[in-house]
């Protein structure tokens, strides 16, 4: 396995675009929506006074890849989001991206996502949906390459 360091949403993108020709894509984190609009070189003293950090939006590298995807290329994006709201911004994000699939993680609950050992999430495609049942993230990565795999191998 290669891993690439991207500690910056410009690091981010730039090396997925650099990759943008592979047959899968599967973004499963963004780094941030926004960064600073004018970094800081250096520190600040404490010296008791305000300050503002004005902030501007990064690039969605996930709707850049979408616009410019190659043909029978497979991409995959995720949605942390609370509830039927949230599983509605994820049918509409996948349009909006261009993206084959986007995976449902309802953040709301406690006992599934970030800080749970087992994981629950809806697989939204142009197909339809599937609830892929509450289960150890392993098995829930797992069915979601299934998915991947299927749409790879359809015509």
């Amino acid at each position: 396995m290669n891993v690439v360091v991207t500690p910056t949403a410009a690091d981010l993108e730039r090396e997925v675009l650099a990759r943008s020709h592979a047959d899968v894509i599967v973004m499963a984190a963004a780094v941030a929506d926004y960064r600073p609009s004018a970094p800081s070189d250096g520190k600040h003293s404490k010296d008791g006074a305000t300050w503002t950090v004005e902030l501007e939006p990064t690039t969605d590298v996930l709707a850049s890849i979408g616009a410019d995807r190659k043909p029978g290329q497979v991409l995959v994006g995720f949605a942390a989001d609370a509830g039927e709201g949230g599983l509605e911004r994820a049918r509409e994000k996948r349009l909006a991206k261009r993206a084959d699939i986007f995976v449902f993680n309802d953040v709301s609950r406690s006992d599934i996502g970030f800080d749970a050992p087992d994981n629950e999430v809806v697989v939204v495609s142009r197909e339809g949906e599937r609830l892929i049942e509450k289960a150890p993230k392993r098995v829930v990565a797992s069915a979601v390459l299934d998915e991947v795999e299927r749409l790879l191998s359809s015509p």
